[in-house]
């Protein structure tokens, strides 16, 4: 994999880079918002772990130009701001995940590797559901004619759903499947992402909520079911 590991911290900056490299990845790094915003205007990684505290600017604000610029780099917030607040304006602004400091090395790795798992060679087969098409070749999205932009967190928990549409999939179930956390699985990102993929993917509405269950993805509503507002 290719990591850009975006920190101020000097130690944990370098301890990150020394322990992903010596797993055979290659790691850059920034330890500023200029040097950050740099380096993703000009290339392309399959992880970026970004902090949001940083001398010069915030690390939100290069979330943003990854996003305005529909590029598709994962991205992991690393950060010591852990209210609920600060994690959620990230997740919705794209990002895929969120690891709060202080963090054991182990899990920051589970975390990357889940990230970095985009998808294996698949065969260019396409799955549908109603009028919505994941082309698993390109990992494209199109509502009728109209792509979607998506980012890896998104395509992974819509692939899921795709997969079986019509079964409902509890909220720990789809955490277990896409984000593949080994513990302590936090559902409320499942409704996060849930709702940014109702809202990319537009009317009418194929993602339902069955209530006290989870969520399906068809073109009929599921029998006990109510569209989430």
């Amino acid at each position: 994999m290719k990591i850009l590991i975006i920190e101020d911290e000097e130690g944990l900056r370098e301890s990150i880079e020394e322990y992903f490299t010596e797993a055979g990845n290659i790691c850059e790094t920034a330890a500023s918002y200029t040097a950050a915003l740099a380096k993703v205007e000009l290339y392309r990684y399959d992880c970026i772990l970004l902090d949001i505290t940083l001398p010069g600017g915030n690390g939100i604000d290069i979330l943003k130009t990854l996003k305005s610029n529909h590029y598709t780099d994962g991205v992991l917030i690393i950060s010591a701001k852990n209210s609920l607040d600060d994690r959620l304006q990230g997740l919705d602004l794209g990002a895929d995940d969120y690891l709060p400091k202080p963090f054991a090395m182990q899990e920051l790795v589970a975390r990357v590797r889940a990230l970095g798992r985009r998808y294996a060679e698949e065969p260019a087969l396409s799955l549908r559901v109603g009028d919505l098409t994941f082309d698993l070749a390109n990992h494209e999205v199109f509502r009728g004619s109209d792509r979607i932009d998506l980012s890896t967190r998104e395509l992974m928990l819509l692939k899921v759903l795709m997969r079986e549409p019509g079964r409902i999939f509890t909220r720990t179930e789809l955490c277990e499947r896409v984000w593949e956390h080994e513990h302590e699985y936090d559902t409320k990102l499942v409704e996060v992402f849930i709702g940014r993929l109702r809202k990319k993917i537009g009317e009418p509405p194929l993602i339902h909520t069955v209530r006290h269950v989870g969520y399906a993805i068809c073109e009929a509503i599921p029998l006990a079911s109510a569209q989430e507002k």
